[in-house]
């Protein structure tokens, strides 16, 4: 440890300008400068790979997609500006899962569009390298708020700065897909956002409960098509929603419920997903617990093209997660593999078992995943508070690897 110190400190002290540790320079080596210093350096290590004969492609390094995911900041502005700062100009989209806002009833919708208000311009003033940046409505987002409220701050926002494709944008419904290239080695990437509170206004408090899911028969025929047009394209495909999907009896780090309540089928979306994946057909009804969104489907898939599916990132649950969307019955395995994020905003709780010092500014968190469509791998550098609830360190939680690409398992 005390190796591993002196390491950083000497590091420290040549990034701050000079050989020798001076007392003056180091009161400037503040945490939240520490982190920034080793949160760039792993992150360049996993941004930059190296191919191998392994795989067939020879020595040499590249560049693998990077992606920033941030969510649930709950009215923390700070986290946004961190976020921004850590920037730098090298990621290829930075995406926000959402809970801007922190509202939970009908009557925080003034304060809601205050928060979006704010956000929005901070973001427009923070993105100085105009990177691809992708918005989510979150359930915090949206109670007594009109679709128009939240399409006209944040999605405007979004097509600030790179080309978005609405799937409803004349009655303004958030969903949509982003295309992104990334380089000519790891081809190019869609990224498919869902609202999972696509009704009309006025429907939410009154027919649906505060966290609800709920998709329109119009969503899901869009959300199909678009899939279908990427397998066509040979377009890499993530796909975002505040809410996860999936079914595990373990709530913790590793493993999640959804955490809402569908009002179709919490595996409408991962059974589109398998079916286009392993080229079968569909006809299925998913129903509307309220009895007004039925969903109907009748495709067949068998001669789509081969879907290069990498993950889907979620927020909502506070917690940083990677797991395998299944069912808990073990009737069903989806080759589909979940990664979440936490927050930790003055106004979130992490669920997950990390200490917060509550009286400190600097604790937000996000994550950077490096994704290797040639390894099929994704590279994860966790930034923000990294001691355990029992104040031991765990740095080992800062970089992990994953495969996601899950038929074998």
């Amino acid at each position: 440890m005390k190796l591993r110190l002196l390491f950083i400190t000497l590091a420290l002290s040549s990034l701050f300008g000079g050989g020798e540790v001076h007392a003056q320079k180091t009161q400037a080596l503040t945490n939240e400068a520490i982190e920034n210093y080793l949160f760039d350096q792993q992150y360049h290590a996993y941004q930059v790979g190296r191919l191998n004969h392994e795989n067939g492609v020879g020595k040499r390094w590249y560049y693998r997609f990077s992606l920033m995911h941030i969510t649930d900041v709950h009215a923390n502005y700070e986290l946004i500006r961190q976020a921004f700062r850590s920037n730098k100009g090298h990621f290829d989209v930075i995406c926000n899962t959402g809970d801007d806002a922190n509202g939970c009833e009908v009557k925080d919708a003034p304060a809601i569009i205050t928060t979006l208000d704010s956000i929005s311009s901070i973001i427009k003033t923070s993105n100085i390298h105009r990177t691809p940046y992708i918005n989510l409505k979150g359930n915090h987002d949206v109670t007594g708020i009109t679709n128009a409220d939240y399409f006209d701050r944040m999605c405007t926002t979004m097509q600030d700065f790179h080309p978005t494709v609405w799937g409803n944008a004349e009655e303004k419904r958030a969903y949509g897909y982003m295309d992104v290239k990334s380089n000519e080695l790891m081809g190019s990437f869609r990224l498919i956002f869902l609202d999972p509170f696509d009704y009309n206004d006025g429907e939410f408090g009154n027919t649906y409960p505060f966290m609800s899911a709920v998709f329109s028969q119009k969503q899901i025929d869009w959300f199909i098509d678009a899939m279908v047009d990427a397998t066509d394209k040979g377009l890499n495909v993530i796909t975002l929603m505040h809410y996860s999907f999936g079914d595990s009896p373990i709530f913790s780090e590793e493993n999640a419920c959804p955490d809402a309540t569908y009002y179709q089928d919490a595996f409408m979306i991962p059974d589109i997903i398998d079916a286009i994946q392993n080229k079968t057909s569909m006809e299925t009804e998913y129903k509307d617990k309220a009895g007004k969104h039925h969903i109907r489907i009748k495709r067949d898939f068998s001669k789509v093209k081969d879907l290069k599916y990498v993950c889907h990132l979620f927020g909502h649950i506070h917690s940083k997660n990677a797991y395998q969307c299944h069912k808990s019955d073990g009737s069903k395995k989806y080759n589909m593999l979940m990664l979440g994020e936490m927050s930790l905003s003055s106004n979130g709780t992490a669920v997950n078992m990390v200490y917060k010092d509550q009286n400190s500014p600097v604790y937000s968190a996000f994550s950077t995943l490096c994704i290797d469509t040639i390894e099929k791998k994704i590279y994860r550098v966790s930034f923000g508070p990294y001691l355990r609830h029992d104040k031991s360190n765990s740095l080992s939680d800062r970089t992990m690897v994953f495969d996601y690409d899950l038929s074998q398992k």
